[in-house]
């Protein structure tokens, strides 16, 4: 990602002298430490959130800790940058995406880390629907990232749906330890190494088994009704949000094409047709809006701090807020990027709760 430096830093300056950008580089390289760690997640999400919505206005302030980092780092390399939020928050844009980038391209062959796949999930998430960037230097940069998360997400879903039995040939090899050797240590190891091979294929097969299922039901456990029977924005939904309960992590990258199967199976096409968000808002009901921002308030906090990252479930988030008279804010498009006016086909809104559903279920799983 090392060659993108100078087109990331065009959002900022257009013309970054050759000094500029090694110093961002290594800036760069030093904020690399602090968001390939999951423990740090928060801070990734928020470096992702900036980078695609801009460091500009909520949920952003001078002292935040991502703000705090990205203005400490730079100046301990740049002592021109402006400490003030108002005149650098461009800078910081191009530097958290410059750090994303390398933690995209900075992974083993095939193995992604979770911290990469994270990015990649919520880049995912935050750019499908989306409205292209007006800027093309942004438009650029953000192009480039979402090429790199979509390398990442195949080699992830790959890797954790590749069968094999390895393990299982080692322990039918296994033979009976000389004496005087450590039994235990020497047996456990090869046996543990089996049975976690088996769950990971068992996980497969149920993957494959449960979505079968549900597709062959075509019935939502949200409405409690069958697909046919909700218009097609709320089939969409629920299709969304089922399918991404059943899915192992990362989804494989033909799940979105199973929420586009639900919600268009026998349906005609004049009911397919693009709606915008706010008519698509208009069907969702309060059991879908809970679904995909549930009430509780870790994921009220992770909705607030990244509306341009899940804006579908900050919009949830938002409506569940307005009980008396339900309504996403007038602030709504400056702060998740997506104008209410902003129309799509059911399934599109279906894929985008998929991949934000997703993305709020691998944020919240602890490191194994």
């Amino acid at each position: 990602m090392l060659n993108h430096t100078v087109e990331f830093l065009r959002i900022a300056d257009v013309q970054p002298s050759d000094e500029k950008v090694r110093k961002r580089r290594e800036c760069a390289g030093e904020l690399l430490a602090h968001v390939a760690n999951w423990n740090e997640r928060t801070l990734l999400l928020t470096f992702l959130q900036g980078v695609v919505g801009g460091f500009e206005g909520a949920p952003f302030s001078q002292d935040g800790a991502a703000v705090a980092l990205l203005i400490k780092s730079i100046k301990d390399q740049d002592a021109t940058l402006p400490h003030d939020l108002v005149e650098n928050a461009t800078e910081l844009r191009a530097v958290a995406a410059i750090t994303v980038g390398e933690l995209l391209a900075n992974q083993p062959d095939g193995a992604p880390s979770d911290e990469a796949v994270l990015a990649a999930l919520a880049l995912e998430s935050a750019l499908m629907s989306r409205p292209a960037a007006g800027n093309k230097h942004i438009r650029l940069m953000l192009g480039v990232l979402a090429s790199a998360g979509e390398r990442v997400l195949a080699a992830a879903a790959l890797r954790r749906r590749r069968r094999g039995n390895d393990a299982l040939a080692k322990l039918g090899e296994l033979k009976k330890p000389a004496e005087g050797t450590d039994v235990w240590n020497t047996i456990m190891p090869v046996v543990k190494a089996a049975i976690r091979e088996v769950s990971a294929q068992e996980a497969v097969d149920h993957e494959e088994l449960e979505t079968l299922w549900w597709m062959f039901g075509a019935y939502s456990e949200i409405e409690q009704k069958a697909l046919a029977e909700l218009s097609p924005s709320a089939a969409a939904f629920c299709s969304g949000i089922e399918l991404a309960q059943r899915a192992l992590l990362p989804p494989a990258p033909a799940a979105t094409a199973m929420v586009k199967r639900a919600v268009e199976t026998g349906r005609k096409p004049v009911a397919l047709a693009a709606l915008s968000l706010q008519e698509a808002i208009g069907d969702w009901s309060t059991p879908m809006i809970v679904a995909l921002s549930p009430p509780d308030s870790e994921s009220d906090r992770l909705l607030s701090a990244h509306p341009a990252v899940l804006p579908l479930s900050y919009a949830c988030l938002r409506l569940r807020e307005c009980k008396d008279a339900p309504k996403v804010g007038k602030d709504f498009t400056s702060s998740t990027g997506l104008p209410l006016t902003h129309a799509q086909t059911p399934a599109a809104w279906g894929v985008q709760v998929f991949r934000e559903a997703i993305l709020q279920r691998f944020a919240s799983e602890e490191e194994d």
